[in-house]
């Protein structure tokens, strides 16, 4: 690669460099829009079923899109046996349950979740792994009736998806023994 190639790669990559680090998301970014922001008072919650035609939806930041990255980046998976299947050695695997935890919610006129709910359940620990991630979700931009901001209800899913459940294995599988020390076995996963 010459001299005038390099420079020109170099400048192309200072031009890309502020897309590429506005990729990754900031959760904060509607925080500060309406600082001090207290909604106690009593108003309409405009609910998925009556939403008006022109209500403009709260708005996740980054999108809906990042509202499912975040949901699976900070769930954490309750060990909730669903079944155990045996293969033709007689090894056991456990297998998770699986299913779509229903959150109901509203954003207030602040951008903040409120009155979570359980709409549609699946077991009890998922329920509350869902309603634990949906009560950290960071301030959204407010919905919006009309120019004014106001409450708006939002039902968001929480996939539990199947999936072998880790092992906890016996002393004598894990690791092998050389000498006098043990050594981690890697080929048992």
């Amino acid at each position: 690669m010459n001299l005038k190639t390099a420079k020109n790669l170099f400048a192309m990559l200072l031009l890309l460099m502020p897309f590429l680090v506005s990729a990754q998301e900031d959760y904060t970014k509607y925080e500060a829009l309406y600082p001090g922001c207290v909604d106690d008072a009593g108003s309409t919650i405009y609910y998925p079923n009556k939403w008006p035609a022109d209500l403009e939806l709260p708005v996740f930041p980054g999108g809906d899109i990042e509202l499912t990255r975040f949901v699976n980046q900070n769930i954490e998976y309750p060990d909730v046996v669903d079944s155990v299947t045996v293969d033709s050695l007689g090894n056991e695997t456990q297998h998770r349950a699986k299913g779509v935890v229903l959150v109901g919610f509203y954003v207030d006129r602040c951008g903040r979740t409120r009155n979570h709910q359980i709409v549609q359940s699946v077991n009890e620990a998922y329920d509350k792994e869902a309603l634990r991630i949906m009560e950290n979700l960071p301030v959204f931009k407010p919905g919006a009736l009309y120019g004014e901001r106001v409450k708006v209800g939002l039902i968001v899913p929480v996939h539990f998806t199947r999936s072998q459940m880790p092992k906890n294995p016996n002393e004598e599988e894990y690791y092998y023994e050389e000498g006098e020390e043990y050594y981690y076995d890697e080929s048992y996963y």
